[in-house]
């Protein structure tokens, strides 16, 4: 129910959207509990679920903004209206706030060779022109946008410096 309240055009049907999709509930807490999301949350459906001590520390850098941006936004269905690029660049933003790197970045300052390449989405059987070419278009998407723009380009100067040494 809490999920919803915060969130409801995350959590409902698309065909009913005044009505809870119980699915994406369990689905989006049980992927928070896992060690790749973080673990930002321990327990079950059954026994109830808890923020643990890195969810708490995510809600404060990152939680709320996310949620934030979740309640200017347009409802889930008027969203297709927008251009594909605009809804691209929001699923990004989405994704690159709720990432590990970023919240490695506003804690730290820094970052990590695995956090860059979760920005990018690349492993290393990327080639170096695949690398390029997804560092300059996230790059682009993300230049004007002052919250985001000097994560992305540290974390893409990070692999391409590592792909110039040969790592």
């Amino acid at each position: 129910m809490k999920c919803y309240e915060l969130a409801p055009t995350l959590f409902s049907w698309q065909k009913h959207e005044g009505q809870i999709n119980l699915e994406l509930v369990r689905v989006s807490l049980s992927d928070a509990k896992k060690p790749k999301n973080g673990l930002l949350l321990s327990g079950s459906g059954r026994e109830g679920w808890r923020l643990t001590s890195r969810g708490i520390a995510w809600m404060a850098v990152t939680g709320h903004a996310l949620l934030a941006s979740q309640l200017t936004h347009p409802e889930r269905g008027q969203s297709k209206a927008g251009s594909i690029d605009a809804v691209r660049r929001q699923r990004e933003r989405t994704r690159l706030l709720a990432s590990a790197g970023w919240q490695e970045w506003t804690v730290a300052g820094k970052l990590d060779q695995r956090a860059a390449r979760e920005v990018f989405r690349v492993d290393e059987y990327t080639t170096e022109k695949m690398l390029e070419i997804k560092v300059t278009r996230t790059s682009a998407m993300f230049e004007r946008d002052e919250q985001l723009s000097g994560f992305v380009l540290a974390a893409g100067r990070l692999l391409l410096g590592e792909k110039a040494r040969g790592q």
